[in-house]
């Protein structure tokens, strides 16, 4: 009886200084289930996270991750660019290991998009009546080849426009399209399921006329010796104006009139020197033509 109760009391004892119960580590696991979109030829950064376990950690993917990307086995951040030709869905199984040899796994897909499709800058070279067009090409970048072409409003009488890819621009002007008129070029990309667009704004000015500069080239000039050429022209009303985009090299000036380049070339000049020269006639309205040309100055 004493044994009994004594076995009671101490049951009904103070049980604040009992040791706490024992827990075991909290479960390792992958806590991310999505990736943001990837966009090709774009720096990328997305860092996948884990909870629980016992660090270090240690990461691991299969199969590789697209071209230009790769999986920091410590952090677990994925970084870098992935390439033009990496477009597309993939799916990974991403491992998470801990010091304590658990592992936690996670099926994960990861999107590349195609980079925003734009028209690279261009500048519409002016056309000649009857003279074969220098033949411009317009250049799509971003989005997926192939890609078509279209331009609105059509362009002058005699020039076509190549809506396969690249766009490009040739024929000869006719009789008739003196002037300057103002074109939209729309590329299309083949992007799927929804095809992406972009068009030049603003809009390309090209302009006709019946003046060119028929210089192809200039002569050299040599320091401290007279200098002297004539820039040539065709077409046009008389009487004409020259100008140049910026001032010679030190020695040498353009006649505006004439267009006759004159002087003597100082020191300090030596070296190869491009400038835009331009002639105006008297036309109304007036017509104007530009070309570079290079001038190169020797010893």
């Amino acid at each position: 009886m004493l044994l009994l109760i004594a076995i009671g009391a101490a049951s009904c004892g103070d049980v604040s200084n009992a040791p706490a119960p024992v827990t075991g580590p909290v479960v390792l696991t992958i806590t991310t289930t999505t990736l943001p979109a990837a966009t090709a030829g774009t720096a990328y950064t997305a860092t996948l996270a884990g909870s629980g376990g016992t660090a270090p950690y240690n990461w691991l993917v299969t199969p590789a991750l697209p071209t230009g990307l790769s999986l920091n086995a410590s952090s677990g951040a994925i970084t870098g660019t992935p390439g033009s030709n990496t477009i597309g869905t993939t799916t990974h199984t991403f491992v998470l290991q801990d010091a304590a040899l658990g592992s936690d796994a996670q099926i994960i897909t990861l999107t590349i998009n195609p980079a925003t499709l734009a028209i690279a800058p261009v500048t519409l070279p002016p056309g000649v009546i009857n003279q074969a067009y220098s033949q411009t090409t317009l250049t799509a970048t971003g989005g997926i080849p192939p890609y078509t072409w279209s331009v609105l409003p059509a362009l002058p009488n005699g020039l076509q426009f190549n809506v396969a890819s690249p766009g490009s621009i040739s024929g000869t002007p006719l009789t008739g399209t003196i002037g300057t008129t103002t074109h939209t070029f729309t590329v299309l990309d083949s992007s799927t399921p929804f095809k992406q667009t972009a068009s030049t704004d603003p809009p390309l000015s090209l302009t006709i006329t019946s003046l060119f500069i028929t210089t192809n080239s200039l002569p050299n000039a040599r320091v401290g010796r007279s200098y002297s050429t004539t820039l040539a022209r065709s077409g046009g009303v008389a009487p004409f104006t020259w100008s140049v985009n910026q001032s010679l090299p030190t020695g040498l000036s353009l006649n505006a009139s004439t267009g006759v380049i004159t002087g003597t070339a100082a020191s300090g000049t030596l070296g190869t020197h491009t400038r835009t020269y331009t002639v105006q006639d008297s036309s109304n309205p007036k017509q104007t033509y530009s070309k570079s040309l290079n001038l190169t100055i020797t010893n």
